[in-house]
């Protein structure tokens, strides 16, 4: 992170969790990401599909499978799993901060959940991301919204990423999925000024925080 949210994150434990959505617009390459909050699928032989009606199969080369959650409604806080002055370049952050006590952090994300009234479900969703292949099938996860919460495109692998995530208007119920076939569109949805946001606050978590600072210039 930038220095200057260094002080609130330590001090007060300052989360900002931003909805899925919030990444579709964001230009820089290294954070946004046009196809987050979605699963894809694009075999290399092309997307077969059968008509319900005949049975009959149809090969379409250039299609994409993509099953894609209510972006709006759930909502990431992102971190790494490893220390990198890479990383650090790229998202033109000079400070690091490790943390040593993941469970702590965890009860402390989860005790703040606990007490906002406007969040009601309360169940916390964490994990490393599964970077795959669209060339791979999604089995059963083109179905499930945590799953598809927890997954990137293999591209961004190098990020090592570690993320935290909640959901409103039970966004994590399994059907709450929509699937379309796609022909070379790009982005989910298109650029708004505004995106969903929540802030939540776990109180000071200093005693269990560790800086690490770059040059970045």
């Amino acid at each position: 992170m930038p220095e200057k949210y260094l002080n609130g994150f330590l001090k007060n434990g300052e989360l900002l969790f931003r909805s899925l959505s919030y990444f579709h617009a964001y230009e820089d390459t290294n954070r946004g990401d046009m196809f987050e909050g979605a699963r894809l699928y694009k075999p290399t032989t092309g997307l077969e599909i059968t008509k319900s009606e005949t049975g009959e199969k149809v090969l379409l080369p250039e299609a994409t499978f993509k099953s894609h959650t209510n972006t709006d409604d759930i909502f990431i806080f992102c971190t790494s799993n490893k220390l990198s002055s890479e990383l650090a370049t790229n998202f033109k952050s000079n400070v690091c901060v490790e943390i040593t006590n993941i469970a702590k952090f965890i009860s402390g994300i989860r005790g703040a959940l606990s007490i906002r009234p406007s969040i009601k479900d309360k169940q916390l969703i964490f994990g490393d991301i599964n970077y795959y292949s669209i060339n791979n099938p999604p089995i059963i996860d083109w179905a499930l919204p945590e799953k598809i919460a927890l997954s990137k495109l293999d591209s961004y692998q190098n990020q090592s990423e570690y993320r935290f995530a909640f959901a409103i208007n039970n966004a994590w119920h399994m059907s709450n999925t929509k699937q379309a076939i796609d022909f070379g569109g790009n982005r989910i949805s298109q650029i708004r000024d505004k995106y969903p946001e929540k802030k939540l606050k776990i109180g000071n978590i200093s005693k269990f925080c560790k800086i690490h600072r770059f040059d970045i210039t």
